[in-house]
């Protein structure tokens, strides 16, 4: 028993003496000859990007997504589609109640034709009464004209004591009298001239008035044919058939429909970071239903005016999606948007997990001359799991990630 009790003990005592050997060989005894063990990496030379990392939602473009609505009251009739189905632009999405709008077009017809007719009415008696009184008024003219022929002869024949004094007055009278004749023959034909230019304008403005109107009835009878603006999804239905719907300001809406065709992701850059963003720069971005897959853009718009949620300031930055990304991209999907804010090529990269702190330094593992020691170093930029070295390394050489972390590993970042 007593033996069986040294026995353990004595196991014991050589698994921790093991241990710790052990742990004496995995644990940095001084910065030189270390005894690590880990991955090894060689120091290469190649690009590195930075990268500015943010959120956004997928968005439908300006007049990507639109609500139809009715533009006349009445009862919807049919409704002629629903949620997720592709539509063409024109195709017809709903009914309205019509019959009424029927027969007002009808009666608008019937009003066009009226005036219509009154206007050929206008412009085929005008002229006829403008044609009888010109004949008048030439008659009166030559009326006048023989009594004032025959006027004068008499005053010449009276002058000379030829006639009696009641011809000449006979002859003044009847002078006098086609005077009259003319002038108010004058008067008939400007007077009938004049009415005739009123009829014609008053009948062309009926007939203008009742084409409008027969314009208008026909429209309303369009507009309770609805009809698709643009080509794309039904995402939204929010009238049932038999429903009475009431035209104002607003039209009521019917359906909303976006075309997967036209989005764009609304991204939201923090202020830290906004200064690094152009124009045109290359972007790309994932969304948690593919997240394996990268969607490719561009910076298409930087908004001056920023946002601010919980106290951080974003701005807002439109990023234009380039591909075929129907069958995948929907509104409002989130996005991890990773921005290129720049590219640096040939330079010295080696594994981020490599790198370490230690007394407020960065430092690496590095086998030089069969021994490993730390080496301090400068990081540049640090795009995913690669890191640019400026200072410290050479081309060549080989850094160690050790398989346990005796120091804290460098977090990702953006770099210098």
């Amino acid at each position: 028993m007593g033996k069986a009790k040294w026995l353990k003990w004595a196991v014991a005592l050589v698994v921790v003496l093991a241990l710790a050997g052990g742990l004496w060989a995995w644990w940095p005894r001084s910065d030189q000859g270390l005894q690590i063990q880990g991955k090894e990496y060689q120091v290469k030379r190649g690009p590195i990007r930075r990268m500015v990392v943010s959120t956004g939602t997928v968005k439908p473009q300006v007049g990507a997504e639109v609500k139809v609505g009715a533009r006349v009251s009445g009862r919807v009739e049919k409704l002629l589609v629903s949620i997720g189905q592709p539509v063409k632009a024109g195709q017809v999405v709903a009914l309205i109640e019509h019959e009424d709008l029927e027969a007002r077009l009808r009666q608008a017809q019937a009003e066009l034709n009226a005036d219509k007719a009154r206007l050929e009415r206008v412009k085929t008696t005008g002229p006829k009464e403008v044609a009888r009184t010109q004949a008048e008024l030439t008659e009166a003219k030559a009326t006048l004209d023989l009594t004032t022929l025959d006027f004068d002869r008499q005053q010449k024949m009276r002058t000379s004591d030829l006639v009696a004094q009641d011809a000449l007055d006979r002859a003044r009278e009847k002078h006098l009298v086609a005077q009259a004749r003319l002038t108010a023959a004058t008067a008939k034909l400007n007077q009938v001239q004049h009415s005739y230019l009123q009829d014609v304008k008053v009948a062309q403005a009926d007939l203008a008035a009742s084409q409008a109107k027969l314009v208008t009835a026909q429209v309303n009878l369009n507009y309770s044919t609805i009809r698709a603006p643009i080509d794309g999804v039904v995402s939204s239905v929010s009238t049932q058939e038999g429903e009475t719907v009431a035209a104002s300001l607003s039209a009521p809406t019917f359906i909303t429909i976006v075309d997967l065709a036209r989005l764009q992701v609304d991204d939201f850059v923090d202020e830290t970071d906004i200064g690094l963003v152009k124009l045109a720069q290359n972007a790309f971005f994932t969304v948690d239903a593919y997240p394996d897959k990268k969607f490719m853009g561009s910076v298409d718009a930087i908004q001056p005016s920023a946002k601010i949620v919980d106290d951080v300031v974003y701005y807002p930055v439109t990023i234009k999606i380039l591909g075929d990304y129907r069958d995948q991209l929907k509104p409002e999907m989130t996005a991890t948007v990773s921005i290129v804010a720049g590219v640096r090529r040939g330079v010295l990269l080696i594994p981020a997990p490599a790198i370490r702190r230690k007394g407020g330094k960065t430092m690496v593992y590095v086998r030089r001359d069969g021994q490993v020691i730390l080496q301090t170093v400068q990081v540049g930029w640090i795009e995913n799991l690669r890191a640019e070295i400026t200072d410290g390394l050479k081309e060549g050489e080989t850094v160690i990630i050790p398989m346990s972390a005796p120091l804290t590993a460098a977090k990702p970042g953006g770099g210098r």
